[in-house]
């Protein structure tokens, strides 16, 4: 019964246009669908980096002065980790309103920092920028570059 019904179905050529169009919008769905969370997601770390580039071009040039031009490079985007009901049998997420309950979110992690500054070839000063940006963001100092501004 399946093998005639599918003959019928392919001997209509209007039929297997509509089978491939509708094959074709389903695979375009499958791979431009999964992009648009991508996207948003880079949209959130390019705003976070902004964020982080503003906080750290204020502080800089108060301590500095000048123009001040700073690069943040973020690995991730935010990570959230939920509330868990852990028993016998294993671990289930716990819900409310049908949404999973949020315990804990973190900031986009970040990869390196690059700032050009007046005197930024001093070493006491490029000292100071490193643990003030180190502490601050709590990455470590060997991610972090203090470069001078050459006009």
């Amino acid at each position: 019964m399946n093998g005639a019904f599918l003959s019928k179905l392919f001997r209509n050529k209007k039929m297997i246009v509509l089978l491939l169009i509708a094959a074709a919008a389903g695979a375009a769905m499958m791979i431009f669908g999964g992009n648009q969370k991508k996207a948003a997601q880079t949209d959130e770390i390019a705003e976070y980096e902004r964020s982080v580039e503003n906080k750290i071009e204020q502080t800089v040039h108060a301590l500095c002065g000048g123009k001040v031009y700073v690069i943040v490079t973020a690995e991730c985007g935010k990570q959230t980790q939920y509330a868990k009901n852990v028993t016998a049998g294993g671990e289930q997420t716990v819900l409310s309103s049908g949404s999973p309950v949020p315990v804990r979110t973190d900031a986009p992690v970040i990869k390196g920092i690059t700032v050009v500054c007046r005197n930024g070839d001093d070493p006491v000063l490029c000292r100071r920028l490193t643990e003030a940006i180190s502490c601050a963001y709590g990455i470590s100092s060997a991610r972090i570059c203090i470069a001078p501004l050459k006009y």
